[in-house]
This record gives C-alpha cells, sequence and structure tokens, in this order.
C-alpha cells in the first residue's frame, strides 16, 4: 500500500486494500493458533520458535493467496503486495518475540508450592524445570496431615508463594475451611486435576474418577456439535475425495509395480461405542499373510525401521498420503475427520487390562487425527498408550468445533514438517 501511495493517492490506497487484507488477517491469528505459537512454550525465543513462525507464515500465505483468489477483490495489486507483507511481517515478528523475551523473562515469576503427594507433582516440576521460561518456580511439597496450614503460611510467608496446588480429592469440609483461610493471604487455591489439565493439555487417569466423566463429558451429548461435525465431515471427505482420486491411478501403480499384493489394505477396527468397522489405506506393507496381510504370527504393531514396510511404503506414510481411503470411512459415517484413532480389536482387551479407563476413548467416533496425534505421535508401548489416551480424554472433555479446527491445522503443520509414523 504505501508503495502505490503519493500524496493524496495514500488515503484512497488504504480503502483499496483494508477491505481484501481485512479478509485475510483471521487466518493468520488461526495459524498462528494451530502452529501453538500463542503457547507459553514459546515464549522463550530460539530456534524452534522462528521454525514455528516460519511454518505459520507459510500456512497463513497459502491460505490468503487461496482467499484472494476464491474472493477476488476487484484489484491485481493485493497479491503481489502479499509476498512484501509475508517478508516484511516475518522479521518484524520474530523482532518482537525476541525483545519481549529478553525484557521479561526474569520478570514473571509463579512461585507455587503442592499440596498432597502424587506422580503427578514430580511429573509437572520436571516439565517446569526444563522449561524455565515458563516461570513456574516450584517450593516443593507439603503432606496433607499434621500442621500443614502452618507450614503453607510460612511458605507464604518467607518464599513469596502466590499459587497452592491441592491434591486431596478425599479431604472433609473441615480441611477446606482451612484452606479457605488462607485466601486472605493474597494466593490462589487450585485443584491438582485442574492444574494439571490446564498446564499439559492432558488428564490424569490416576486423579480423575467415575464421576469425573459424568461431570466433564457432557459436550457428548451436543446436538448442534454433532449435527455440524458431521455435516464438516461429509464436506470435507467429499471436497478431499474430488481432490485426491486423479491421484489414485498413479499410487496404485506404484503399489503395484514395487511390489506384490492389493493397493488397498483394509483392517478391523474399533469405533464409537465400541462398534466393528474396517478402515481402508493404501496399502504400504509387503503382504506376507492371507488376503494381502503383512502379518503371518498374529497382530503387532508397526516398529521404526519395520523391515515389512516397502520402499513407496515408506513415502507414503511419511507424507500421511496412505491415510487418504479413510475418507472413504469418514464419509461413510464409521470415522470423523478429528477423533482418537482407531485402535485394532487385537490389541484393546490388553490396553483396558493394563489402562484404567480405556474404554472411555470409545465415547468418541475415531477419527483420521486427532488430539493424541498432534501432541504425542506414535507409540507401541503400553506407556505410549496410556499418555494418548490421556489426550484422548482431554479431548473428549473439550471437543469443539474452535478445537477441531485448531488440531487440523496443527496436523497440516506437522504434514509441513514432513513427520509421520
Amino acid at each position: 500500500m504505501i508503495r502505490l501511495s503519493y500524496g493524496n493517492e495514500w488515503l484512497e490506497s488504504w480503502y483499496a486494500h483494508i477491505r481484501p487484507f481485512s479478509w485475510i488477517f483471521p487466518i493468520w491469528i488461526i495459524s498462528f493458533y494451530a502452529t501453538y505459537l500463542y503457547e507459553t512454550r514459546y515464549f522463550r525465543f530460539g530456534i524452534e520458535t522462528v521454525r514455528t513462525i516460519s511454518t505459520a507464515v507459510i500456512i497463513a500465505f497459502v491460505g490468503s493467496i487461496t482467499t484472494f483468489y476464491a474472493f477476488p477483490p476487484g484489484l491485481t495489486h493485493p497479491r503481489r503486495d502479499m509476498i512484501l507483507f509475508v517478508i516484511i511481517f516475518t522479521f518484524l515478528l520474530i523482532g518482537w518475540r525476541w525483545l519481549i523475551y529478553r525484557i521479561f523473562r526474569n520478570h514473571i515469576k509463579t512461585t507455587l508450592v503442592f499440596l498432597g503427594e502424587a506422580s503427578e507433582v514430580k511429573e509437572l516440576e520436571q516439565y517446569f524445570n526444563e522449561r524455565p521460561h515458563l516461570g513456574y518456580i516450584s517450593k516443593g511439597t507439603v503432606g496433607s496431615n499434621g500442621e500443614y496450614i502452618k507450614t503453607l503460611e510460612n511458605k507464604i510467608k518467607n518464599d513469596g508463594v502466590r499459587l497452592v496446588v491441592v491434591n486431596a480429592p478425599d479431604k472433609n469440609i473441615e480441611f477446606n475451611k482451612k484452606l479457605f483461610l488462607l485466601l486472605s493471604s493474597q494466593v490462589t487455591i487450585i485443584g491438582l486435576e485442574e492444574f494439571y489439565e490446564q498446564i499439559l493439555n492432558k488428564v490424569s487417569l490416576n486423579i480423575i474418577t467415575d464421576t469425573w466423566f459424568i461431570k466433564n463429558l457432557e459436550n457428548l451429548s451436543l446436538d448442534f456439535y454433532k449435527l455440524t461435525k458431521r455435516v464438516s465431515d461429509i464436506v470435507f471427505a467429499f471436497l478431499g475425495l474430488i481432490m485426491t482420486l486423479p491421484f489414485y491411478p498413479i499410487i496404485a501403480i506404484l503399489i503395484k509395480t514395487t511390489s506384490k499384493g492389493p493397493v488397498f489394505f483394509k483392517q478391523a477396527r474399533i469405533g464409537k461405542n465400541n462398534t466393528p468397522y474396517f478402515l481402508y489405506k493404501f496399502r504400504t506393507m509387503k503382504s506376507l499373510g492371507v488376503g494381502g496381510s503383512a502379518e503371518t504370527k498374529g497382530p503387532i504393531y508397526a516398529t521404526p525401521g519395520d523391515k515389512r514396510i516397502t520402499k513407496i511404503g515408506k513415502f507414503l506414510r511419511v507424507s500421511h498420503i496412505d491415510e487418504l481411503p479413510q475418507l472413504w470411512n469418514i464419509l461413510g459415517g464409521s470415522m470423523s475427520l478429528v477423533g482418537p484413532r482407531p485402535i485394532r480389536p487385537e490389541f484393546i482387551e490388553k490396553l483396558k487390562e493394563n489402562i484404567p479407563y480405556y474404554d472411555m476413548r470409545h465415547l468418541v467416533k475415531p477419527g483420521l487425527t486427532g488430539w493424541a496425534q498432534i501432541n504425542y505421535g506414535y507409540g507401541i508401548t503400553i506407556k505410549d498408550e496410556y499418555t494418548k489416551l490421556q489426550y484422548d480424554i482431554y479431548y473428549a472433555k473439550k471437543q469443539s468445533l474452535a478445537l477441531d479446527v485448531a488440531i487440523i491445522l496443527k496436523t497440516i503443520k506437522s504434514v509441513f514438517a514432513i513427520r509421520g509414523n
């Protein structure tokens, strides 16, 4: 706008640009949110912050150009000016983040103490130690028996504690009354369950109870959300199939000419409410067993460097192209675009025996991508599945259209980073 403005033309140029650019600024905000730039993990300035800013700018730039061509503003130069805008904005954003970090890195601190021991406390303390830029300073744990109030008062007075995180779900009314008295000391009191969820964006399976699910999964029954989500799934799957079907013959030829076996791979999965269904993918492994299966001695997880994966299969997995046939599952209603990744029935019984509340993930329709996938990725151990369930239940509690959009955009970010399972 500035380079085209001279004298009285400045105002005219301003009005010419403000309309088309006002359409795309929300795209930039959503892109930054989707790539985690508004989360505290990126408050500390470093190479990862610069890399993430670059990814966010690329996604926003592509979305902006697409918007300009989808809704022509009646001008040609906003499209050209977008390139200049991207260059200037990127340098300004990186400089701004660096400056803010330099100014506030030593001033934003929250001193806290934990009341009541738990494994989650150790996990949080380790998390804070590894991320000092978050500003949380732990003054240790106080037992919830004996003279705990006096100990807390000493820590508030001598250590400057301003946050008390409480793990005492079974305590009585008298216990809560004693904690209430601490509020006059200008401290914030929060439950460990809620604090853990806010910081790590997942739930603690050790803390939650059966009652927790009754109180927190009300979103499962919201008719408007379910209807909107289903309509969005159908539209996305339909458009996705239109755009990708022309590439199916090329993918099929590559698969058939590099290994023996079928082009498509069909495998049983467990869906919403424990309903079984068949999931479809492009085949990425050698056909060793009956029906083109890659398994000869029973069900096993795919592992890094798995020799069963073909050369073209490795590319299909890394690029996530092998997942494209699941658009048919989404269109048919057995899957959603966003939700917990579906699990094979052969693995579920073992996981239910070792992980509490594992069946709760099946209250939500499985998805092509999900909260666990973008936060944790692929895993093959019981510990991996435990952590992924923490994220899946968090999603079941928090699910909304806004969260679904964020997950989709964050999935796009991971594809840009070429990270796959």
